[in-house]
């Protein structure tokens, strides 16, 4: 009993949390979905918008600092980063870099302020990985831990290292991959704060 009381109050301890740093996102624009996860001591800038579809799960200290849009069932380990790859104009003659053109400027937009990263449904990246904006990433895809990635990743493919390259396939064929998503399409996922005995995973039928 005691016990049970304890998860009860733990797990709405962290729904409050995740709500709080939900609330603290800097952004013109942010839209949320249903049912998210959002770990501790994390920063959620970007100069035009965020949004992050349902059941997504954000790791401690991850880090976005560019537009993105997230789907939903989608996994950041801890410290994950979405980071723009224009953000600070270092062309310029006469200006060194620290005082180059910032793309979070109003009064003198950045033409690079509507850059941002496209991650599609059902996506897994691992801990430490880092995606530069003007990438997107396939549904179904794997990015391995400590991986950074430049370029668009193909659904469903496993793609590791610096910079990151195709390593592996989730599924072998179409069917698998067919079977899968008519199966996620139909199940019933919810999350629970109090852990993964909790949750319910119920696939649907192929």
């Amino acid at each position: 009993m005691l016990r049970t009381i304890k998860q009860t109050l733990a797990a709405a301890m962290r729904r409050l949390a995740t709500r709080v740093r939900l609330a603290r996102c800097r952004a013109p624009v942010c839209r949320f979905g249903t049912d998210l996860h959002v770990g501790s001591r994390p920063r959620l800038w970007a100069p035009e918008r965020i949004e992050i579809g349902d059941h997504t799960y954000l790791g401690h200290e991850v880090s976005i600092e560019t537009n993105c849009r997230i789907g939903r069932h989608v996994l950041f380990a801890n410290r994950v980063a979405l980071v723009g790859r224009r953000d600070h104009d270092f062309r310029t003659p006469g200006v060194p870099v620290r005082f180059g053109h910032w793309v979070g400027a109003e009064r003198t937009p950045s033409p690079f302020r509507g850059d941002g990263v496209v991650i599609d449904d059902d996506v897994w990246l691992g801990y430490g990985a880092v995606v530069l904006s003007g990438v997107h990433i396939g549904r179904g895809a794997i990015v391995a831990a400590g991986s950074v990635v430049k370029g668009d990743v193909a659904p469903y493919t496993i793609v590791g290292g610096n910079p990151a390259v195709p390593i592996g396939l989730r599924f072998k064929t179409n069917e698998e991959i067919a079977r899968h998503e008519a199966m996620v399409a139909s199940g019933t996922f919810r999350f629970s704060e109090k852990g993964y005995d909790h949750w319910v995973v119920r696939p649907g039928p192929p």
